[in-house]
């Protein structure tokens, strides 16, 4: 099998670009950050097919191949701008993809026909960004009882109100009249609905408005034309989030904290907005994940994370399966990605903190496995570190969760040390799992620690809304702090070696780390990150807008312009005394370019100029970069700065 792997491999070697294997003690920049050789597999429908990401052109395209002997590899995409950002097979030959342009965050849809000796791309629905706002597509229900329609959600009528269609795969969009005209309304946004529900037959079934911070659930039995109003909430207070309906359409699987600080699923009764059983709850983290089984028409289990992926099974026969797998995959994560519509074939994808991962087709008619391709074949578990999370009190007794990566190869002790906070912040959380970025600085002598802050989400209502209010720039950025003292304390970070880096609000925190405890910090990295939090309110997309009064409460009100000019690092440079490295993409929508504009001119003033290694500007680029090229120039910039600054 390996050798017949690789055979094909090579049939493609003049389309498929994979950097060289490296020495452990020489893994190159390249080796961390090129793109995944093969990546996002997925079985067509019947499963004679498999579909994946590979480097093609040196941008991450679509290529096919036939599962029953895995032969046949076919590049079907060959885009040299732009990376595929994601993809589905609407039915057994035509396949739904997106992408965006240069990071503009305006998301089109696309098909291809894998059936034919010459697929063409054609365009099914198209965005645009510009003036008037980000107009962007997306997939809200495949139907797959229907294999010759999706369900989308599209702005083009209205750039803050998103409508439903239904769109016919056999059409197209047309560039001059701005519309694909074979699409069909479902569900007109009134212009205050923020996300629509539908139930397992695609049928829209429910909405959620929002005026403010006021919110009300909207919902209608099948075959109802009205909605009516179920339920009225303050978005911050405790309530209820609907998942997905249970197979009969007509209870729901649903988020909920009423009554309790931390998200449990329930099952739910949208008449008589009532909550039913208790499915599964946790007693530390929210509790999201659920994964069903379409042929079975059954909830199979619950994956959630607390320090590590936990999965509870329902179903004893896929409990029994999984377990199977996992004994012959020890010490490592067990996962099933894709699977055929009878759900016979299945991808297996293994992986773990220090393993970027490897695929493996399990056939449970024969109860068999095949391996299939790796992620980033030259990249040797052996050589790499690992995760762990640990938890710390913070100043004001929170408990603060995180994950620290130590160089493999050291004793674990008085390390150089980076600071690399999340960005969001509210709602998201770091989670354990190969990260490329600090298996890099690992293999630099660099241990790496992730601070699930206050603020962060799954650790409950009460420790997200511990963030709200003004908190950026001081309590948030305090637990960053503890975090590094009680590192100090536990002998592992080296005091004087300690530097700060992350992205969107990561990027602010480390403006903040710099500005307001220039002591901890021996150099910093701010990549897309905010500098201003007013302008953050003065230039964020109109598509966005919906959202202000939600931001006011959760950020701090913009016409407070003391709390503005507090947090905001942009009005502290005059504090920072590290080193700096700016990074930021010309086009990004959330975090502008002015961000990083205004505080390399601020830091001008002070008589410090930044040389061509601590400021990229990529033209080409939005809110973080995709394209490799640009990736692996940051990070040999990067190398070379934290080397100076930190060894």
């Amino acid at each position: 099998m390996k050798v017949f792997l690789k055979l094909s491999f090579l049939i493609l070697m003049v389309l498929i670009s994979s950097p060289s294997f490296s020495s452990a003690k020489n893994l190159s920049v390249e080796d961390f950050f090129s793109n995944a050789e093969f990546t996002a597999l997925q079985l067509s429908p019947s499963g004679k097919h498999i579909a994946l990401l590979s480097p093609v052109n040196e941008r991450r395209n679509i290529v096919i191949m036939e599962t029953d002997g895995l032969k046949n590899f076919k590049p079907i995409t060959g885009f040299r701008k732009q990376d595929v950002a994601g993809f589905f097979w609407a039915n057994d030959k035509d396949i739904v993809f997106t992408m965006d342009s240069d990071g503009n965050e305006a998301f089109s849809l696309f098909k291809i026909d894998t059936s034919k000796k010459e697929p063409k791309v054609v365009t099914l629905v198209g965005s645009r960004a510009g003036a008037s706002g980000i107009r962007s597509a997306s997939v809200v229900h495949t139907l797959p009882e229907d294999p010759d329609h999706i369900i989308v959600q599209f702005n083009g009528r209205k750039v803050t109100a998103p409508d439903l269609y239904k769109l016919p795969i056999d059409s197209r969009w047309s560039d001059k009249r701005k519309k694909n005209t074979k699409m069909k309304l479902v569900a007109k946004n009134p212009g205050d609905v923020a996300s629509w529900i539908v139930d397992n037959d695609g049928e829209v079934r429910g909405a959620y408005s929002l005026k403010g911070l006021q919110g009300k659930f909207h919902y209608k039995d099948k075959g109802e034309k009205d909605f009516r109003v179920i339920r009225e909430f303050n978005i911050h207070d405790e309530g209820i989030s609907p998942i997905a309906f249970d197979f009969d359409n007509q209870t729901m699987y649903v988020n909920s904290n009423i009554g309790r600080d931390k998200n449990a699923i329930y099952k739910y009764d949208p008449n008589k907005n009532k909550l039913g059983e208790l499915i599964f709850e946790h007693d530390v983290v929210d509790v999201s994940g659920l994964m069903f089984s379409r042929k079975q028409q059954k909830l199979l289990g619950i994956s959630y994370i607390y320090e590590y992926p936990e999965t509870v099974y329902f179903d004893k026969a896929t409990k029994k399966l999984m377990s199977n797998l996992q004994a012959a995959f020890p010490n490592k994560r067990v996962s099933v990605s894709s699977q055929s519509r009878d759900e016979s074939l299945k991808i297996v994808f293994v992986n773990n903190d220090n393993d970027p991962g490897q695929y493996y087709l399990f056939n449970e008619t024969k109860n068999n496995l095949t391996p299939l391709v790796p992620r980033m074949e030259w990249l040797n578990p052996n050589d790499l570190s690992h995760m762990k999370a640990f938890k710390f009190k913070s100043r004001d007794g929170w408990d603060i969760h995180g994950y620290i990566t130590i160089p493999k190869d050291s004793n674990g002790k008085n390390l150089p040390l980076i600071v690399n906070p999340h960005g969001g912040p509210f709602g998201v959380r770091d989670s354990w799992g190969f990260n490329p970025e600090h298996q890099f600085f690992a293999s630099r002598g660099y241990a790496t620690v992730q601070v699930n802050f206050r603020g962060s989400g799954g650790y409950g209502r009460e420790f997200e809304q511990a963030g709200y209010g003004g908190k950026w720039g001081a309590e948030m950025q305090h637990d960053l702090t503890d975090a590094v003292k009680y590192l100090v304390k536990e002998g592992i970070a080296n005091p004087d070696k300690v530097c700060i880096y992350g992205a969107s609000y990561g990027g602010y925190a480390t403006m903040a780390g710099l500005a307001f405890t220039p002591e901890l910090y021996k150099c910093g990295v701010n990549y897309v990150g905010v500098t201003d939090v007013g302008l953050l309110f003065e230039s964020m997309p109109k598509h966005w807008e919906p959202q202000k009064e939600i931001m006011k409460v959760r950020i701090g009100d913009p016409e407070d312009k003391e709390l503005m000019a507090r947090m905001s690092p942009l009005e502290h440079v005059d504090k920072i005394k590290a080193p700096l490295m700016i990074v930021h993409g010309a086009r990004d929508p959330r975090v502008v370019k002015q961000h990083a504009t205004d505080l390399k001119d601020a830091l001008k003033d002070r008589g410090i100029a930044l040389s061509d290694d601590e400021w990229i500007m990529k033209r080409n680029e939005g809110h973080g970069f995709r394209k490799e090229e640009n990736r692996i120039e940051l990070y040999k910039k990067m190398e070379k700065f934290l080397a100076k600054h930190l060894d």
